[in-house]
């Protein structure tokens, strides 16, 4: 098991990192949409805004740097995936069909997956706020 905070290996089950000192509640149920570890969302410092991350991915789509997107959502693995999927998809459609579809489909996928890194970041902030009222007392 790892710390969702810090990244350092930890004993399973513990209810706090022996590293960094934070409590650590049950991870939120995995969501449908992200099952596989390399697409599993990590949670920014901040939540970060739907509207920008959709108007991020579909004007820079148009000029091929629709997955910079998921750079401003802290998405790394994310970012990687849409490049190889562009690199494959462009040739295959003879430019033109990816040309027309990706942006909307970058601009749709980041504006959802703001939402969802938004939910995680508000659950890692509730399970701090815990932490320190059990502190505190």
């Amino acid at each position: 098991m790892y710390c969702r905070f810090c990244g350092r290996e930890i004993e399973e089950g513990s209810g706090a990192c022996i590293y960094c000192g934070r409590a650590l509640m049950p991870e939120p149920p995995p969501s449908r949409m992200y099952s596989r570890d390399f697409t599993k969302l990590k949670a920014p410092a901040e939540g970060k805004n739907p509207k920008v991350a959709s108007l991020l991915g579909f004007l820079l789509g148009w000029i091929l740097l629709g997955p910079v997107g998921y750079i401003y959502l802290g998405q790394w693995n994310w970012f990687w995936i849409a490049i190889v999927i562009q690199i494959f998809a462009y040739p295959l459609t003879a430019f033109i069909g990816a040309y027309i579809l990706l942006p909307f489909v970058y601009a749709f996928h980041q504006y959802e997956m703001a939402k969802e890194v938004n939910k995680l970041v508000k659950a890692v902030e509730a399970g701090n706020d815990g932490g320190r009222k059990a502190g505190q007392e």
